[in-house]
């Protein structure tokens, strides 16, 4: 509260900042109603064009139990913005609930017309998608199964990444038992989504919660594997791989001038195709495998060895 006021007392005319200062009142459990309906009327005051304030006030008086005020600022909404696929949408529902089923028909239908882009095919493009949803919802409360399973459809053809769609599609083949068909939605949806989305996210839950729902703990966890497995394998894609720098091979011609300049001298070399793979060096001495030893003490040790068996053979 005392950051939206701050907020005003420096922009007094933002109505963003009224509307969500408004719904946050609204949804207070000690909020004043008198306040909120306040702060709405303030947002329409500085811009009473805007659409999204109508339809958050609508449904805020809805809540109240005032249905025809609600109706009437729905029906402002779609007179200063046709083409707001939400206001459209909450009338509809407000009309599912409240008033008759054709009405609720009558208004998803003139809002699907007045949303549909310009290459949306029959479906309308994106932003009808939620109106098919809505639609699709309706019919089947109403029991008309064939005319809900063709909204979905039509939701999904105009917005595959529409989860409420496809949640209230299987719920609805749920409750009528038709397992086979919710399962095949869920697959369907799961193709055309990309991998690891919040989208599909959700569609993998709602799909283990249907076979959690029917007694198919097996399937189930099938499908919760399944999903984990998609997880990590599209997280192990971004793992970057390690950086591994080859040692450099340094060619056989070049061993003998490495000697020279090294402070190093060999033991014994011998090359075999078998002690340690195919063309490895292995140093021996007295069959004993070892390395390299400075050059210097390689002679005090050659020294040392010629003064004893030269006392051995003095003696």
């Amino acid at each position: 509260q005392e950051c939206f006021e701050s907020a005003l007392k420096r922009d007094k005319k933002n109505s963003r900042v009224l509307q969500a200062y408004a719904i946050m009142e609204s949804r207070r459990p000690d909020g004043d109603s008198r306040e909120a309906i306040g702060l709405f009327e303030r947002a329409l005051k500085v811009k009473p064009r805007d659409a999204g304030v109508l339809q958050a006030y609508a449904l805020y008086v809805a809540d109240l139990g005032d249905v025809d005020a609600a109706r009437d600022l729905l029906r402002r909404g779609t007179e200063v913005d046709k083409r707001h696929a939400a206001v459209w949408q909450a009338w509809g529902v407000l009309e599912t609930r409240h008033g008759t089923a054709q009405a609720a028909r009558d208004i998803f239908q003139q809002g699907i017309w007045a949303c549909a882009q310009s290459g949306g095919g029959q479906s309308g493009g994106r932003r009808c998608a939620r109106l098919w949803q809505a639609w699709g919802v309706l019919e089947s409360r109403e029991g008309d199964h064939a005319a809900a399973r063709r909204c979905f459809s039509r939701a999904l053809d105009a917005d595959k990444r529409n989860v409420a769609a496809v949640t209230a599609w299987t719920l609805m083949e749920e409750d009528l038992g038709r397992f086979s068909d919710a399962r095949s939605i869920f697959e369907r949806a799961l193709r055309q989504l990309p991998p690891s989305s919040e989208e599909k996210m959700a569609v993998w839950r709602a799909y283990e919660l249907m076979e959690q729902k029917d007694g198919n703990q097996n399937l189930s966890q099938q499908v919760y594997q399944r999903s984990m497995r998609e997880t990590f394998t599209i997280n192990d894609d971004f793992i970057p791989e390690p950086k591994f720098v080859a040692p450099r091979e340094v060619p056989s011609s070049d061993d003998e001038s490495i000697l020279k300049t090294s402070r190093e001298v060999e033991v014994v070399r011998w090359k075999t195709d078998r002690v340690m793979g195919g063309g490895s060096e292995v140093w021996l001495n007295n069959g004993n495998i070892e390395g390299k030893v400075p050059a210097s003490t390689m002679k005090k040790s050659n020294s040392k060895k010629a003064q004893q068996q030269q006392q051995s053979s003095n003696k």
